[in-house]
């Protein structure tokens, strides 16, 4: 079996839904409930077009410490791609509109999510969720990596 880094220049067929909570223990403190939650519904499925789109959205809400409090809003998604048959895995890239305190400008968001078990599977790996999020400055303003809490994602590549 071949891996491949994904293509980050095009985006390939892929479809990302699901909501779910990540709890990070170190990032909990009297300020911070150490939670951000990721919910999302977005798909590529080009079609015989000059330029095809993607289509969907999704919200990151953070209460980390170390980061930005609030809600990033997905305003365009860039790039999706996504691999793998047995813990398929997406990655997507944008710009995103941020509700935060402190306040923050023309942001840009990565974000990641590894489906590692179905549904029918509740004693499996949690799926995992990586963000971060950068403001026009290049600063970053957000971020976070962790296991799910709760919820589920399905995750579908080409």
């Amino acid at each position: 079996m071949t891996m491949s880094i994904p293509a980050f220049h095009v985006s390939d067929i892929s479809k990302v839904k699901g909501t779910g909570d990540v709890f990070i223990q170190s990032r909990q403190d009297v300020a911070h409930a150490g939670i951000f939650t990721v919910n999302i519904d977005v798909h590529f499925d080009p079609v015989p077009d000059l330029y095809p789109v993607i289509v969907g959205t999704f919200t990151i809400r953070v209460d980390l410490s170390d980061s930005a409090k609030g809600v990033f809003v997905a305003t365009s998604v860039d790039l999706i791609n996504s691999f793998g048959k047995h813990n398929p895995t997406v990655f997507l890239t944008g710009k995103c509109n941020a509700d935060v305190s402190p306040n923050a400008r023309g942001c840009r968001y990565w974000l990641l999510i590894a489906n590692n078990r179905t549904p029918n599977q509740p004693q499996g790996t949690p799926d995992v969720v990586s963000f971060a999020v950068h403001d026009n400055n290049g600063n970053r303003i957000a971020y976070g990596t962790g296991p799910l809490k709760s919820g589920d994602f399905d995750v579908m590549p080409k």
